[in-house]
């Protein structure tokens, strides 16, 4: 007779265990989807801003280690010396967005940040012109508003109306005085850009 009871407890036990388990997992799926409704109609709503280039990568991988003066950098034209994209808008025509162009170093470059210059043009009138001087590689230590991550270098910020785009022009090099004794160096970075609609 104990025997029984003890069963038939173990058995109402396990039932109402199983009965919390599949309500919690219940709730748990309706928040996580009432969570995505929400972003989607975020992002319908402010539209979207997206990066356009025409190479096979996102982004530059340095070709030569030689040191260069910045005056000779700022004007090559070599092939895979620049890396050309642009942003383009989605969005409401009575809303902007904010967005900021960062750099991504990737985790196989061997050289050292402060031996890098970054350089970014903008497009204006069919004719690039500089957005700032020529600077190190200067990794952020946290997170941007806008959403940069930190480790990335944050070039500039700009806005963006309805259906606008812009054009930029990157380029990187080793900087002239710099000293790289391995001959098998790297450097290479991803471009990225993150905004936000006012």
């Amino acid at each position: 007779m104990e025997s029984k009871s003890k069963t038939k407890n173990i058995v109402i036990f396990l039932v109402l265990l199983s009965i919390v388990l599949i309500a919690v997992i219940a709730v748990a799926f309706t928040m996580f989807f009432k969570e995505q409704e929400k972003n989607v109609k975020e992002v319908v709503k402010t539209g979207t801003v997206s990066m356009n280039y025409k190479t096979e990568v996102n982004g530059l991988q340095l070709n030569s280690i030689t040191p260069v003066a910045n005056d000779v950098a700022m004007e090559n034209r070599a092939e895979g010396s620049y890396f050309d994209f642009s942003v383009s808008s989605d969005i409401d025509s009575d809303t902007t967005v904010d967005y900021e162009i960062a750099l991504v170093k990737d985790d196989s470059s061997t050289i050292s940040d402060s031996d890098i210059m970054v350089y970014l043009e903008k497009q204006t009138s069919g004719t690039y012109s500089k957005v700032d001087e020529p600077k190190e590689f200067t990794p952020i230590k946290k997170k941007t508003e806008l959403g940069s991550p930190a480790k990335s270098m944050v070039l500039s910020k700009f806005s963006l109306s309805a259906n606008q785009v812009d054009n930029y022009r990157l380029r990187i090099w080793v900087k002239e005085g710099a000293v790289i004794t391995d001959p098998n160096a790297t450097y290479k970075v991803r471009v990225n850009v993150y905004g936000k609609a006012n």
